[in-house]
């Protein structure tokens, strides 16, 4: 099957639907919340489209924050926070996997931390990428509060605890302060930023009545006296420090504090003994987000690389529990993580249990090694497309934000939204020879993958893994490029570092050349190549919570073979971002700029050719939320939340769509599609307003010289003449005799057969042949646009603009 790529009289109709046995589950998930996507209330009429609406760009269940605690009658819950948009609240019977209760957080996309006190009241908290809410839910009543306190302008609030005296300790980003919410009177009292060189307070514990306070990317560990307000620096010892930034998790358990620290090996556990003031030797690597259990007959327990493991807080030694031989381990193995986790002394020993981002809930009984997996109903909400990309299949590949593991395909031939597994945050897609690749985060990696029998992200290898932390420092990843036998890739630095890099990795064997600060101080946001040339753009801005160190971006040229710089230089004062750069089939290099400006550039210099403004101006650091490319014979891309054209020929500009663009692309038969807050759109051209309709059959010469003639299911005999300023549009249709199109302004033909001659020359707007058969020769020649089109059989020779798209 193939898209029409004539004009079509008003939407076309596709229905959503998910992979496999997802069907069911999503349809009752989204028959329980309605979103509505605010694009529609934005769009702007152009005379050429339509759009029309798809449906979520990716749906999906992510639980970034659990609690395992009882309901109003004391049987057992979890309570878990679903990051989307919006975020979710649930309660689930974690035995049966049953929804008890489940609410939107409106106007909050991520969830914080869950935490329940002695009255059995649930604090939790949730934000945006402006602002955090606290709340309190009442299992009883089933009530949400947001409990609307000054919190003083921080944007996150990270891991809550609560004393015995009910008080709510938690820590702040971005002034790294720790406050204290008294749940009996609802005061909330500041402690204060806990140092100047860190804007994080991502952890906090309670030990022994003080309150223990964790910083980053600058690591700082304090112990805080919540009466008085005094805090005392710790300094761990060097093997528990090396190449930590980052306090992210503490827990007290009897004599012991459970420290995780990052990046480290990734995500580490350091442990100290609080009566002999002593920091163990063995620092426990790779222990991930999960906290650690309560002590369960002298043992704790958490993750090792997604492997439960135990640790005798007597010996100080850890031990394997089997999970990594249970088939429970197995089943779970593409899941994204698991972000709480608790353990409980059954009738025949330990069984622990946690909840997966997919909504999974585990059970495992540690003396039997036999496990449970329950699917729990957690309400799952729209996610917005984080990022877009073609795979080699022609199909549009979007990656979520901070997932469970979610991507989503659009099929090039239906139309229809396939949700797919990725990884949990996919930077940037692109083609690489027949296999697609995806770049996460965190970490700065790249995964590649073969999609001809559907993409399979356990199958997907991952080539690249920069890391946080020395050597590389890097962790971000939002431009590739393809050439040759390997992969260019463009990355952001760790947070609060600058110096991006240049690493150039050859998929086949994983060797890679890394090239940091190609130039000095800057991220590498965009990348295309052409001809052995590397053509690249650089963001001022390093990793979060670091400081620029220049004032303007640069574009740069990289020769591939020499793997040395052949240029670089700033375009603009005012630009601090060049967001995208492509190539266009002629071979000049077009480039997007934070301010709304395009420029042109010289292949083989690098000189500016034309500066082109557009006026759409893009606030994100990274060059995120922008796209650009060539189709159509027109450069399309999206900026400061609008999808335009620009014409190569006299570089006018127009806005298609204007506002609520996130992300675009063209897949490959020629459909656009976008991404708005949540929902993808097909941007469909509109029906020509046809000046004169010719069906059925013509005998004699026919002369078109004037407006615009639809050819549709029509017999001609005799030669068909296109003249100056007229445009023809041919579907279904045959021709006895030639074609001969000169000067004219659109030219699109489909599905119809030729016997004679077709010539096509110097046309001033779109020239498009699709699945026809012509049987003569086919002539395009200076045409003012690439013609588009493909799978045309011609018995004739081909010659000029039209070669390409002959089988």
């Amino acid at each position: 099957m193939t898209k029409s790529i004539l004009p079509v009289p008003g939407p076309t109709r596709r229905r959503l639907v998910a992979a496999g046995a997802s069907v069911g589950l999503l349809a009752t998930l989204m028959g329980g919340m309605a979103h509505a996507d605010p694009l529609r209330a934005e769009l702007t009429d152009h005379p050429d489209f339509e759009v029309e609406e798809v449906g979520p760009a990716i749906f999906t269940t992510n639980v970034r924050s659990g609690e395992f605690g009882v309901d109003s009658d004391g049987a057992e819950v979890v309570y878990a926070l679903s990051n989307g948009e919006p975020a979710t609240f649930s309660v689930v019977d974690p035995n049966t996997g049953e929804r008890l209760h489940a609410q939107t957080l409106e106007d909050y996309e991520l969830g914080g931390f869950l935490t329940q006190a002695d009255d059995g009241q649930v604090y939790f908290t949730a934000r945006t990428g402006s602002y955090a809410g606290l709340f309190q839910f009442d299992p009883e009543s089933e009530e949400i509060t947001n409990l609307d306190v000054d919190l003083q302008g921080q944007r996150v609030l990270y891991d809550g605890a609560i004393d015995e005296k009910g008080v709510l300790y938690f820590g702040t980003y971005p002034d790294a302060m720790v406050m204290g919410y008294d749940t009996n009177t609802g005061e909330l009292h500041d402690y204060g930023s806990l140092t100047d060189d860190a804007a994080y307070v991502f952890s906090l514990g309670l030990v022994d009545g003080e309150v223990w306070a964790g910083t980053g990317p600058v690591p700082h560990l304090f112990r805080l006296d919540p009466d008085t307000g005094e805090t005392t620096e710790m300094f761990p010892p060097d093997h528990v420090m090396d190449n930590a930034d980052w306090f992210i998790g503490l827990e007290h358990r009897d004599d012991h504090v459970f420290v995780r620290l990052s990046p480290r090996g990734g995500f580490d556990m350091a442990v100290y003994h609080l009566e002999e003031e002593r920091w163990l030797d063995e620092v426990i690597e790779g222990t991930f987000d999960t906290p650690v259990s309560d002590v369960i007959d002298g043992k704790v327990y958490f993750l090792v690389d997604d492997v439960l493991t135990g640790f005798d807080v007597e010996s100080e030694t850890t031990f394997s529990t089997g999970f990594e031989d249970s088939w429970l381990w197995q089943e779970m193995s593409e899941a994204v993580g698991t972000y709480a986790l608790t353990a409980v002394d059954g009738e025949d020993g330990p069984i622990v249990t946690g909840i997966n981002t997919d909504g999974e809930v585990w059970h495992y009984h540690v003396e039997s090694q036999e496990g449970e997996l329950v699917h729990a109903d957690v309400l799952g909400s729209p996610a917005g497309a984080h990022s877009m990309g073609v795979g080699p299949d022609g199909a549009v590949y979007m990656g979520a934000y901070l997932s469970s593991g979610a991507m989503s395909r659009i099929d090039p031939q239906t139309g229809e939204i396939d949700h797919i597994r990725g990884p949990k945050q996919g930077d940037a897609i692109i083609t690489h020879d027949d296999q697609l690749v995806v770049s996460s985060y965190p970490g700065a990696g790249v995964h590649i993958g073969p999609v001809a029998d559907g993409w399979q992200w356990g199958q997907a290898q991952e080539v690249l893994h920069l890391d946080r932390g020395a050597p590389y420092y890097q962790d971000r990843i939002f431009a590739m490029a393809s050439m040759d036998e390997q992969i260019a890739v463009g990355s952001v630095p760790d947070y609060g570092q600058v110096g991006g890099a240049l690493t150039v990795v050859d998929p086949r064997t994983g060797d890679y050349d890394f090239h940091r600060d190609v130039v000095e101080g800057q991220s590498i946001v965009s990348l295309a190549h052409h001809d052995g040339v590397l053509y690249g753009g650089t963001s001022i801005h390093g990793g979060i919570d670091s400081s620029p160190v220049a004032d303007a971006a640069e574009f740069f040229l990289w020769d591939v073979d020499s793997a040395a710089l052949i240029s670089s230089e700033v375009i603009d004062e005012d630009v601090s971002i060049i967001n995208q750069v492509t190539v266009d089939s002629s071979g000049l290099v077009w480039a997007l700029t934070n301010t709304g400006l395009v420029f042109t550039a010289d292949p083989e210099t690098g000189e500016v050719l034309d500066r082109i403004e557009t006026g759409l101006a893009t606030g994100n650091n990274w060059g995120r939320t922008t796209s650009l490319y060539e189709h159509d014979g027109w450069v399309y891309g999206n900026a400061g939340s609008s999808l335009f054209r620009i014409n190569p020929d006299d570089h006018e500009v127009e806005t298609i769509v204007d506002g609520g663009v996130r992300e675009s692309a063209v897949d490959g038969t020629g459909q656009i599609y976008f991404a708005g807050s949540t929902n993808v759109y097909a941007l469909n051209a509109t029906a020509p307003a046809c000046d004169e309709t010719i069906t059925g059959t013509h005998n004699g010469p026919l002369t078109l010289d004037e407006d615009t003639t639809c050819i549709v299911d029509a017999t001609l005999r005799g030669p068909l003449t296109v003249d100056d300023g007229a445009s023809v549009y041919m579907e279904n249709s045959s021709l006895n005799g030639p074609f001969n199109a000169s000067g004219a302004q659109d030219v699109v033909i489909e599905d119809s057969t030729f016997n004679g001659p077709v010539k096509i020359q110097e046309s001033t707007g779109t020239v498009a042949l699709e699945g026809n058969e012509i049987s003569g020769p086919l002539s395009c020649t200076e045409n003012a646009r690439t013609p588009q089109g493909g799978q045309n059989t011609v018995s004739g020779p081909t010659g000029g603009q039209c070669a390409e798209l002959v089988e």
